[in-house]
Formats: structure tokens, C-alpha cells, sequence
């Protein structure tokens, strides 16, 4: 008896439509609270590189201005060959530092910008993780088979999305379950 309700229940699944549910993953993205608050610390971080950068170029900078004025002096008649040739050697010390440094700031520049591109990726890696468990969860709870997103699009830049008949659009729900515990607006 009961192998026969479960073989007339599973006919009525089977003839039952599948429901399908949409979401603007970008939208909420852009949205989430934690999507924002990664952006602002990433901003800061790549501040903290630009000043450090700008600090080095300012040194090189001086350097330059050193080295243009021992060229000068260098070039005075009024100095003896000895002089001169003591002159020409710091210039070449102080033009090696100068091209010593200017590799370093150059690498170091080059090394925290893929660093913090790494950390930024993981991050919103991360981010779209926690979307992505909230519409799991959010679907099973309202028997949605099928979660769409209006966003995504296909190899050649055409939405996958084109019509959903019936479909509910739970981006704002989601978005708001992801927003619930942001502090609030000042």
C-alpha cells in the first residue's frame, strides 16, 4: 500500500511543473555590504602603495638633483684633475643608488599590486561563495528547482537568460538576507 502512494506521489512530481527562480548576481554583488567593505580596504591598500611609491620617487627624485649638481662641479675649470676624477667616481656611485632604487620601487610596486590583486580575488572569491550558499539555501527552502541569473552571459556576450515565464525574482530577498546584519547607515 504504502509502495503504491510513493509510485502515485512521484507521478504527481513528475507531471508537476519545475519552478524557477532569477537573481541579478552583479546586482547583488555590487550590493552586499562585504563586497563594498572589501573595496574600501583594497582603495586603502592601493593608497598605502601609491604614498610609499610617490615617497621613493620624491628620493630619486633628490638623487637626480644631487647628481645634476656634482656634474656641475664637475664641470668647473677652477678644479684639480684629482678633484675631478674623485668627483666622477662618487657620481657613478651615486648614480648606481639611484638606478638601484629605482629597480626596487619598481618591483616592489609591481610585487604588492599582484599581491593585493591575489588578496582581492580571494576575497570576492570568497564573497561570491556566501551569495552563491544563500540562493542555494534560499531556493531549497521555497522549492525552487531552478535558480536563473538574469547577469550571466554565455561565450559569445549574449545573456543566458533571455525569458523566464514564471519565474520569481529573488535578488532583492537575497540581497536583503545578505544585508541583515550591515551596520547601519549613518
Amino acid at each position: 500500500m504504502a509502495a503504491a502512494q510513493d509510485a502515485k506521489d512521484s507521478a504527481a512530481r513528475s507531471e508537476e511543473k519545475p519552478k524557477a527562480a532569477v537573481v541579478n548576481i552583479q546586482e547583488i554583488f555590487r550590493a552586499y555590504y562585504k563586497t563594498e567593505d572589501a573595496q574600501e580596504q583594497i582603495n586603502i591598500e592601493r593608497a598605502r602603495i601609491q604614498k610609499q611609491n610617490n615617497d621613493l620617487l620624491q628620493r630619486i627624485e633628490a638623487m637626480d638633483d644631487a647628481l645634476r649638481e656634482a656634474r656641475q662641479r664637475a664641470d668647473d675649470p677652477a678644479l684639480s684633475e684629482q678633484d675631478r676624477k674623485a668627483l666622477q667616481r662618487e657620481i657613478g656611485l651615486r648614480f648606481q643608488d639611484k638606478e638601484l632604487l629605482e629597480a626596487e620601487r619598481q618591483q616592489s610596486v609591481q610585487s604588492r599590486h599582484r599581491q593585493l590583486n591575489e588578496k582581492m580575488v580571494a576575497r570576492m572569491s570568497g564573497i561570491l561563495e556566501e551569495i552563491r550558499e544563500v540562493i542555494r539555501a534560499r531556493a531549497d527552502a521555497a522549492g525552487f528547482d531552478f535558480v536563473f541569473d538574469t547577469a550571466g552571459l554565455n561565450s559569445s556576450q549574449v545573456p543566458f537568460v533571455l525569458y523566464a515565464k514564471d519565474a520569481t525574482d529573488i535578488s532583492t530577498m537575497i540581497l536583503q538576507e545578505l544585508n541583515r546584519d550591515a551596520a547601519p547607515v549613518e
